[in-house]
């Protein structure tokens, strides 16, 4: 037996079935890609993958703990599981942090962007750091809205790149960054 098209019913019938089990495969893919995602944050995070208060047994160190809950209070865009995840991706909350290219300490300002958000103190002190690092989160918030992923991406690599793509940037290190954040 065969349809209009010419084609054998048997061969409709296993393209079909082909069809669905490869959905079906995608669809776990998916649910399993999304679950890493969370899981990455998860920690941090007391209220939902991308904000919230820290969770109580957030992986961050006891004495930064105050500092991070009180810069998460700055705006209502950055919470503090938001700047403890994006803390732990720049420094791994290294205060002596130091990049190959500058940054420095445990938010990882560049001198020239410490000298615009850091407001006279010491990039190296976690004391001034964390708050000019939440200061410089919530203009980013207030430029790009509801997009948290473009706030993320301008602080990882500036806000040119992100306005001239409108989007997070095809930026490999940027991409990743705001992938393991959010």
């Amino acid at each position: 037996m065969t349809v209009e098209s010419g084609w054998p019913l048997v061969a409709l019938v296993a393209a079909a079935a082909v069809a669905w089990w490869l959905r079906q495969r995608l669809v776990v893919a998916c649910l399993l890609a999304a679950v890493a995602a969370v899981a990455a944050v998860g920690p941090f995070v007391g209220g939902g993958p991308s904000g919230g208060p820290l969770a109580p047994g957030a992986p961050v160190p006891a004495a930064l703990r105050p500092l991070i809950n009180q810069a998460g209070g700055q705006c209502a865009e950055i919470t503090p599981a938001l700047l403890a995840a994006q803390l732990n991706q720049e420094s791994g909350f290294n205060p002596r942090a130091r990049s190959a290219v500058g940054a420095m300490g445990i938010a990882q300002f560049m001198p020239a962007t410490w000298a615009s958000w850091g407001q006279g103190g010491d990039p190296w002190d976690p004391a001034d750091a964390i708050p000019a690092q939440a200061r410089l989160m919530c203009a980013l918030a207030a430029r790009y809205g509801e997009r948290t992923a473009l706030a993320l991406a301008a602080y990882n690599c500036g806000p040119g790149p992100i306005d001239r793509a409108g989007a997070v940037p095809a930026i490999a290190e940027t991409r990743g960054y705001v992938a393991a954040i959010t």
